[in-house]
């Protein structure tokens, strides 16, 4: 019992700034507008249309935070993307038993590229010492299996 406290612990208590989010209404699924969509960089809209493909080419409806971004200390900023908070037209989100699909893009001078990418069932962004990071949680309700990973220049390890 104590070492799944202190698990739950670790990945609950997040030190320095949090990623802030974007999106939609808060809590219900709404329509992603052709505007909205081609305001996004390629590589987030590339990642969105895995989500409207795995939703048999129908429309993709999403959440506020399907996308959350976190700066930093270097210039470069950290882009989410939160297939957890993306659903297929009035259906459910498009996840799976094992958890969601999730995205992590770096854009540094204007190009964008992934520097990671899970199918768990939630991710964080903060700043820890200065240092971009990300917590990774890999099961629903057990917080045993979290782990932090932490920017390294090139990726998060």
């Amino acid at each position: 019992m104590s070492r799944f406290l202190i698990a739950a612990l670790i990945c609950l208590t997040a030190s320095g700034a949090l990623a802030r989010a974007s999106g939609q209404a808060s809590g219900r699924l709404v329509p992603l507008s052709s505007r909205e969509y081609d305001q996004l960089s390629p590589a987030i809209r590339s990642a969105l249309d895995l989500a409207k493909r795995a939703c048999g080419d129908e429309y993709i409806t999403v959440r506020n935070g399907f996308l959350r971004y976190l700066q930093g200390g270097t210039g470069e900023e950290f882009t989410a993307v939160h297939f957890d908070q993306i659903g297929c037209g009035n259906r459910a989100e498009v996840c799976t038993s094992g958890g969601c699909l999730h995205r992590v893009f770096v854009s540094r001078v204007g190009l964008q590229r992934e520097v990671w990418r899970g199918n768990v069932f939630e991710i964080d962004m903060l700043t820890v010492s200065g240092v971009p990071a990300l917590e990774v949680h890999c099961g629903a309700f057990d917080h045993s299996c979290c782990k932090r990973l932490i920017w390294n220049g090139t990726r998060f390890r």
